[in-house]
């Protein structure tokens, strides 16, 4: 092999295989499925060689076409902790303590984590009406994500020793929840995301996080195969937040474009600002207008994605827009209005469902909060269901729950058959919805393939 050659199958890092095209299971019950292994779990079975990793399909594997073989395949392989700790005795408690980091005030990702509070205690609320743990409640303690530099990892410390939790639910910006999860590792304290969409959150190979929503990665590849295989788009330009969630969160997609064939994207940003957002935007108009893409991929906050679509439409610029998770907000279509009619977003699983599981939650969500759950809080709701399964399971003992979360491979929740992969995350596929008569009108368009 020759030098060049080498270097690309060393950089031919994430090579893997088609995923099977099966979706979200129906089953119910919020019960820890015994381990299997699955090519969805990035597991090698005889019908899937190589191992799979992110459901990256074979054409939109990194330097697919250039190399045959990678020299070594990541994230494939089950992360392990082998440390002390699982001798420890069960402490005599009162209570059972779990904490919950969040955006709930002075953050604009606010809007996503107080539906994640009221998803995690529901579920909270609904297990210590079933007897708690070994008849001891669980005590939820709640703290705020500031968004500060560092500051997550003060709360993790405060959870990890003041308050003597067993595990830990949050949070949502991508830095923050990064500098979490490495103060996890020293305090040895499991954390369950359910709501960082950050693709490389579990790529840091820490076996203390565990994320059961689908990430920006899945998301990007079904936007991508439909815009550019099935819709025949060749310019697309992506407008996006000047922050980690934007960055990342389009990063696959950008390489899916190039790997399909397609020029990379001109990108465009906006400043983030939390209180003072200007919803003008005549500088990212005056560029799209320069750009003259044949589509839009939006990945934005609510409030500031449906003001850039109105914009949109305002300055005359009609091309398609397809969007990030955060827009299946209200904010997004009170900001948009009547211009929001026809955005296509990608959708983590499928709210619309005569699944048994999600009809309950949903009326008891409505009942106890007069409105629709969001998909961050059906997603918290499950994570949290499965913190208090794994507590219930392994016993007062942090590397124990760490255990019992790690054996999770299937889990029926009500956002429906939570598929986890060798890194600990959710690799169910998504969907996309469209805004039709003012409201999202869910698995529209149909798709052919899904991730």
């Amino acid at each position: 092999m020759t030098g060049h050659r080498a270097l690309l199958a060393i950089l031919g890092l994430l090579i893997t295989a088609t995923p099977p095209g099966s979706a979200r299971g129906e089953e119910e019950g919020g019960q820890i499925a015994e381990p299997s292994t699955s090519a969805a779990a990035g597991v090698a079975t005889p019908e899937s060689e190589p191992p799979v990793y992110g459901n990256t399909p074979e054409d939109l594997r990194p330097y697919g076409r250039f190399v045959q073989e990678p020299y070594k395949r990541f994230f494939v392989d089950p992360l392990e902790f082998t440390g002390p700790g699982r001798e420890k005795p069960e402490p005599d408690v009162d209570s059972v303590v779990v904490g919950m980091l969040a955006p709930l005030e002075r953050s604009h990702e606010a809007y996503i984590g107080r539906p994640m509070l009221r998803g995690v205690e529901m579920a909270f609320d609904e297990a210590n009406a079933e007897g708690g743990y070994k008849g001891k409640p669980f005590k939820l303690v709640v703290r705020n994500d500031t968004g500060l530099w560092g500051a997550s990892a003060n709360e993790i410390v405060r959870f990890s020793y003041e308050d003597r939790a067993w595990a830990v639910i949050g949070t949502v910006d991508g830095a923050n929840t990064h500098i979490a999860i490495r103060v996890a590792l020293k305090t040895e304290i499991p954390l369950v995301n359910v709501a960082d969409t950050d693709p490389t959150l579990v790529e840091t190979k820490i076996p203390w996080i565990f994320r059961n929503i689908a990430d920006d990665r899945q998301m990007a590849y079904t936007m991508a195969y439909h815009m550019y295989k099935e819709r025949g788009f060749q310019s697309v330009a992506i407008l996006r937040a000047d922050n980690r969630y934007g960055r990342f969160g389009v990063g696959e997609f950008r390489a899916s474009s190039v790997r399909l064939k397609n020029p990379p994207p001109v990108e465009i940003n906006y400043e983030v600002a939390y209180g003072a957002l200007n919803p003008d935007f005549t500088i990212q108009m005056k560029r799209l207008k320069r750009a003259k893409p044949d589509a839009v991929a939006l990945w934005a906050d609510a409030e500031a994605g449906g003001y850039l679509v109105r914009r949109m439409r305002e300055s005359g610029l009609d091309m398609p827009v397809f969007a990030c998770d955060r827009v299946l907000d209200p904010k997004f279509l009170e900001a948009a209005g009547e211009h929001a009619e026809g955005v296509v977003a990608a959708v983590p699983f499928d709210p619309d469902t005569d699944r048994e599981a999600y009809r309950v939650f949903l009326e008891a969500y409505r009942n106890r909060y007069g409105e629709p759950p969001t998909v961050y809080a059906a997603h918290a709701y499950d994570g949290a269901k499965m913190t208090i399964d794994a507590i219930r399971k392994a016993g007062l003992n942090r590397y124990r729950i760490r255990d019992a979360l790690a054996e999770i491979v299937h889990y029926r929740g009500v956002t429906g058959e939570i598929v986890m992969d060798r890194v600990h995350s959710d690799r169910g596929p998504v969907t996309l919805a469209t805004v039709k008569n003012g409201r999202w009108v869910y698995n529209e368009p149909k798709v052919a393939r899904t991730f």
